[in-house]
């Protein structure tokens, strides 16, 4: 199990006039291949081998070895697993969706004669998922010394109070840049009150003045819960050509489709609200956003047979060039020991931008030993630090910040993935793979690594059946939902991330 520790803040989005920045340039900018069920068996190290509708995604020669035409669908099965320590208590959140991982038809047409060089022309069109957002968390705990709403009390200090008011005239989640939207919330439903004789400095409602000091009145329950949803697809659009039947080529239009949303919620609740001043009984916060794109990138791939059994193979892709579209809201709902409640909602927030995904390369080796099986590795490269950020008409200096957290704070890595192939009988092949996503952030973050295996068996009329397992090796991460402020720690959690896909791939080649 790899383990390493990262403190977020629980609604990191949530929290300004817009929801773009650096992390969700990061989310929508990474890939972590789904697969046909083949494919993903054997860790995706497809890029030397090909034969596959989904591996022309990631070297579109794959499609040059085809001296047949196929069709294949792949319907999927995948679970997340996320396990809470906080504040001493222990959750699980597991979570299971169907889906379509690889859909795809490649055509194979016969060119020349045997003493042409050119033996085949090749096109293809298939519909890869190349990522999943699915997953579900939740935290709670008893907490006896600190609160979200002292936190967000101390963070407003300085912010004159009556630039936080909704008014019929001055709406101060787009006029006043100077809060947030949580802590304009906060204060319109009373959980953020001005201290005596001030305007600029703050006191939360799960708080009491003692004296002349501020003092965390009584213990609370503390409940986090997460939901996040969605994936990034691709269309492919593919031509490859054999070249006597030694040098193999393809090219790729991808045009890609990204759908997330994120819905995040709050809470603190008062054990015993007669020891609270403000008579604060409850709250609860929650976040959603959703994110939308379209994207465009360009491929190019090659795979060399120099000598019998072994196959060499490359490939490079061009940024993708995603045009974004996020909208986001928040709400906060109050209640008093006293009777009274609030309910607030903040407007719709609407944002266009463009995130350019970094120039991506594959390198791969592998070698058939006959009709017996195969091995294969390969290696990817890819930049972070390269991820722009720009308007929708194109500039960067609206993200400029963003652009410069990009540039310091993410780094070039690597992937690597491993398969292998063996066939005790002509009609059955048994797989295993290896893939380990290295980590894209300089100073948190930790690398994603998966296990598969699976099994595959040819029919008769050229039907056949792929079904491949994924494991995904799980990680720790550590979480604050806020942070700390005058003699008050945020509590740290730990979540335990792992998760699992199922895969079956049905085929006809004809």
């Amino acid at each position: 199990m790899r383990k390493f520790t990262i403190i977020i803040l629980a609604l990191i989005v949530a929290s300004s006039a817009t929801a773009q920045g650096a992390l969700d340039a990061l989310k929508f900018s990474q890939l972590r291949y789904e697969g046909s069920a083949r494919t993903m068996a054997m860790g995706n190290a497809f890029t030397s081998l090909g034969g596959d509708s989904y591996a022309m995604s990631i070297n579109p020669a794959s499609s040059a070895i085809y001296k047949y035409s196929e069709f294949t669908v792949t319907p999927s099965l995948m679970g997340s697993n996320i396990k809470s320590q906080y504040l001493g208590n222990s959750e699980s959140e597991s979570w299971t969706r169907f889906g379509i991982s690889n859909a795809g038809l490649v055509s194979s047409f016969k060119i020349g004669n045997n003493l042409s060089a050119l033996k085949t022309l090749t096109f293809g069109v298939a519909i890869n998922r190349l990522n999943n957002y699915s997953s579900r968390s939740y935290s709670s705990g008893l907490n006896s010394n600190s609160s979200w709403l002292g936190s967000l009390a101390e963070g407003l200090s300085g912010v004159y109070n009556g630039d936080l008011d909704v008014t019929d005239s001055w709406n101060p989640f787009f006029d006043f840049p100077g809060a947030s939207w949580k802590e304009i919330l906060a204060w319109n439903s009373n959980l953020i009150d001005p201290l005596p004789d001030s305007d600029y400095d703050y006191i939360g409602a799960t708080e009491n003045i003692v004296g002349d000091k501020i003092t965390f009145a009584a213990p609370i329950n503390q409940e986090f819960y997460r939901e996040q949803k969605g994936n990034i697809s691709e269309v492919v659009l593919n031509m490859g050509a054999n070249i006597s039947n030694m040098l193999f080529l393809g090219a790729n239009i991808g045009v890609q489709s990204l759908e997330y949303s994120d819905y995040q919620e709050y809470s603190e609740s008062a054990q015993n609200s007669a020891f609270f001043d403000s008579k604060f009984s409850r709250f609860s916060h929650i976040f959603r956003q959703t994110s939308t794109g379209v994207g465009l990138n360009l491929k190019a791939g090659f795979i060399v047979i120099p000598v019998t059994g072994l196959r060499l193979g490359g490939s490079i892709s061009t940024p993708t060039w995603l045009f974004m579209k996020d909208s986001w809201d928040e709400g906060i709902d109050a209640r008093y020991s006293d009777g009274y409640s609030s309910n607030i909602l903040s407007p719709v927030g609407e944002y266009d931008y463009r995130i350019n995904s970094p120039l991506r390369w594959n390198l791969g080796a592998s070698y058939v030993f006959g009709k017996l099986g195969l091995i294969s590795v390969d290696y990817e490269g890819v930049d972070y630090s390269k991820i722009k950020m720009l308007s929708d008409g194109g500039d960067k200096r609206v993200f400029k910040d963003a652009n410069s957290d990009i540039a310091s704070n993410f780094k070039s890595v690597g992937v690597l993935r491993v398969g292998a192939e063996v066939r005790p009988t002509p009609k059955v092949a048994l797989r295993a793979g290896y893939s380990s996503y290295g980590n894209p952030e300089k100073n948190y973050g930790y690398n994603v690594d998966y296990i598969s295996g699976g099994v595959g068996f040819l029919g008769s009329s050229g039907m056949f059946i792929d079904m491949a397992f994924q494991k995904r090796v799980s990680n720790n991460e550590s979480f604050s939902l806020y942070s700390d402020y005058t003699n008050s720690t945020a509590p740290i959690g730990e979540l335990d991330i792992s998760g699992w896909k199922l895969l079956v791939t049905l085929g006809f080649r004809f």
